[in-house]
Order: C-alpha cells, then sequence, then structure tokens
C-alpha cells in the first residue's frame, strides 16, 4: 500500500502539474500555429487559448505564488518578475483575441507570443517545479488543477 501511496504523491506533486499544464497550454499554441486548427474555428480555438492561460496565470497570481513567497522568501523577486510577466502576457492575449478574425495577424502575433510563453514557462518549471513538488499534496492549490 505504501508503493501505491507514493506513486500518488507523485502523481499529485505540484510542480509535476505545472509541467502538464503548460504541455497542455503549448500544444493548444501549436495546434493554432502547425494550422491544425481550420479557419474557420480559428477565432473560437483562439479565444479559448487565451482564456486557458488567462486562467492559469490568474490561479498562480494569486494562490500558488503567495503560498511559494510565504514559504520561500527567497524567491519572491522571481515571482514578482512573473506577476509581471503575466500582465504582459495578458495584454498580448488581448491583442490575440481582437484579432482573431484575421489568420495571418493571429498567427504573427502568436509566433511572438509563442516565444515570450515558451521562455516564461521554462523559468517556471526551472525554478519552481522542485519547490512545488516538494509541498504536500494536502496543501490543496487547485489553480494548478487541470485546464
Amino acid at each position: 500500500m505504501a508503493a501505491l501511496s507514493d506513486e500518488y504523491s507523485r502523481f499529485l506533486a505540484y510542480g509535476n502539474q505545472l509541467v502538464a499544464v503548460h504541455v497542455r497550454l503549448r500544444d493548444m499554441l501549436d495546434d493554432i500555429l502547425d494550422g491544425v486548427v481550420p479557419p474557420v474555428g480559428l477565432a473560437t480555438h483562439c479565444v479559448a487559448f487565451c482564456a486557458a492561460v488567462t486562467k492559469h496565470h490568474t490561479g498562480e497570481d494569486r494562490e500558488v505564488f503567495p503560498l511559494l513567497a510565504e514559504r520561500h522568501p527567497e524567491l519572491r523577486s522571481f515571482l514578482d518578475g512573473l506577476t509581471r510577466d503575466h500582465e504582459v502576457i495578458s495584454g498580448l492575449l488581448e491583442r490575440v483575441i481582437t484579432l482573431a478574425g484575421d489568420p495571418l495577424a493571429v498567427h504573427a502575433e502568436l509566433s511572438g507570443l509563442s516565444a515570450i510563453l515558451t521562455t516564461h514557462f521554462l523559468g517556471e518549471e526551472k525554478r519552481l517545479t522542485a519547490v512545488l513538488n516538494a509541498l504536500d499534496p494536502s496543501v490543496g492549490l487547485t489553480a494548478l488543477a487541470d485546464y
């Protein structure tokens, strides 16, 4: 039974959840950039992608980052930087939504956003995965639930 409990704890590890959310968001973005989404569904897919990123970042800002800042004061400056990134990304997401009817403009905007998100996600994963995985699953960080 201990092996199952350990396996379950690893599955619930918050850092692993963070990485899984980032993978899903990257996949959504890649589908748009790779032309997997037909032009007729582009606007809907863009709005869904933007909403998912916004929900993820809002959850981090409200729930995850304050908890980490309290428990790991040495991360406060880094977390503040991530919050500033979220503000910039939010503006870019709003622009994507306003351009959603123009496939060429959306593609250009999302190409730039992709580079920014890739750097942002990798930075979060590098600095926060181990810290989040060390948290007891009973902390209940619902902000890292599936999107």
